[in-house]
């Protein structure tokens, strides 16, 4: 009878495992939605079966928690002969790579034809010192990669394949590290045919860059090192974001622009934007300094966003009232108002009196310490009683109003008074609460009082609005 039972349990227990008896295809399918390599591996242990399934998945997926060591073994015993993509990704805590050990990394994606190839070392890196020599990394040909992300550390010098071709790869993202202008220039420029994305950030180039390419049309570029000069001839070009080019020449050449993020200053004798319409569909500028100048270079875009800081003092302020005295006409208005101890309405007032096409309003508010940054009261211009007249605000166009980051502060409060006021007819006003904020009774009862009755108003939740910085989203440029 015992045996019996046992038989039947065994049985039962053989007819339950039906995952065991897929294909093996079908396995490495499942396994790979666990996006873990070391997890993937963990169930060799359920039975003989399963002992050697995981070393054929097609992604390699190391997250923060694998050491180098257990990459280093887990690519050893990797059987497959091609491979969808290799992920790597090192913890603070597992101590310093070497950039022979991450050139090994992709050498393995390359042999296995990798179509994603992507190493970030997160680990916190020391600045180097002046002695401190700097490590070559070797990149390899990825002839089959779609996509290359490499997030390295500072003392990290690539050298880049001088011939062959990266003949797939539409997306190249290079971080920290130093590289040659010539070889960079040379790769993009001869080497990848197809790159459609290209983003450089905390790079240390050494010399100029000159890439001519018909097939980029995306550019994001933060770089450091000595001042060197940038030229870029893309006729395919739709997207340009640069940041802390102030003192390079930059010459750009791109007649099918249409996106621009500008986050330094704008000097049209050194920053060059050519062949380039007037009407952009989206226009992004900070003022960290003077900006006019890029202001005026384009008439409209259909998305304008302005993230001003204004510091406490009165000249700072003549220089937002200059800077922003012209501004391209849009049909969605973004600002970003640090004010720094400045009064809110008669600068929101400046900035609406520019408003007579603007459709939507999108106001981010940027939270300080007011007690450490108070404006001079007698001599600044935010306290003048004539910038707080609304007669000659015309906003026939507004329809639609956004506040993000909202607490219920007073000068918030009436900040959408004055909005309302402005536009009496006004379609919908949607309020964001800050995180860790919420509004009284009192605060939504006067707010309901300014508003029309006609004005569809909605008011509550934590603020879910945040700045687009990834320069691919809604695109399908690769």
């Amino acid at each position: 009878m015992k045996s019996a039972r046992l038989g039947e349990s065994q049985g039962c227990h053989d007819a339950a495992d039906h995952i065991s008896g897929l294909t093996d295809d079908l396995l490495h399918y499942i396994l790979s939605y666990l996006h873990s390599a070391p997890a993937a591996a963990q169930t060799s242990v359920l039975s003989r079966r399963w002992r050697s399934v995981w070393k054929q998945i097609p992604d390699l997926i190391f997250l923060e928690e694998s050491s180098p060591d257990a990459v280093d073994a887990a690519l050893a015993a990797h059987t497959a002969p091609t491979l969808d993509k290799l992920a790597v990704v090192v913890a603070k805590a597992s101590g310093r790579v070497s950039a022979a050990r991450v050139a090994a990394w992709l050498r393995f994606a390359s042999r296995r034809d990798a179509q994603e190839a992507h190493v970030v070392l997160s680990c916190k890196e020391p600045p180097p010192s002046e002695n401190e020599e700097e490590e070559e990394l070797e990149v390899p040909l990825l002839e089959s990669a779609v996509m290359l992300t490499a997030n390295l550390v500072v003392t990290f010098r690539l050298r880049l394949p001088p011939a062959g071709s990266f003949a797939e790869l539409r997306l190249l993202i290079l971080t920290l590290a130093a590289v040659s202008g010539d070889g960079l220039s040379r790769v993009v420029s001869t080497q990848c045919p197809c790159l459609c994305v290209l983003k450089l950030a905390m790079l240390n180039l050494v010399g100029d860059i000159s890439i001519r390419s018909d097939s980029l049309r995306a550019i994001s570029l933060r770089v450091v090192g000595k001042e060197t000069q940038l030229e870029v001839t893309a006729p395919s070009l739709e997207s340009f974001v640069v940041h802390s080019c102030s003192h390079r020449q930059v010459r750009i050449t791109a007649p099918k622009l249409t996106e621009v993020e500008w986050d330094d200053a704008y000097d049209p004798d050194v920053h060059r934007l050519l062949d380039t319409g007037r009407h952009l569909h989206k226009l992004v500028v900070t003022q960290w300094s003077p900006m006019p100048p890029l202001l005026e270079r384009f008439e409209s875009a259909d998305e304008l966003s302005l993230h001003l800081a204004i510091p406490p003092f009165a000249w700072a302020y003549n220089m937002f009232l200059q800077n922003t005295s012209k501004i391209p006409k849009s049909k969605v208005l973004t600002m970003g108002l640090k004010l720094m101890g400045h009064a809110t309405e008669p600068s929101m007032l400046h900035l609406l009196r520019r408003c007579g096409s603007t459709t939507k309003l999108v106001i981010e508010l940027i939270h300080m310490d007011t007690s450490t940054n108070v404006c001079p009261t007698l001599i600044c211009p935010c306290h003048q009683p004539d910038r707080l007249r609304t007669e000659n605000v015309a906003l026939d166009s507004l329809e639609e109003v956004e506040i993000h980051f909202f607490t219920g502060a007073d000068d918030e409060v009436n900040l959408v008074k004055l909005l309302l006021m402005c536009k009496k007819d006004l379609k919908s006003m949607t309020i964001n609460v800050a995180d860790d904020f919420s509004l009284s009774e009192e605060v939504r009862g006067k707010i309901h009082g300014f508003a029309h009755p006609n004005t569809k108003l909605e008011m509550g939740g934590s603020s879910s609005h945040k700045r687009d910085i990834c320069m691919c989203k809604d695109h399908d440029w690769y």
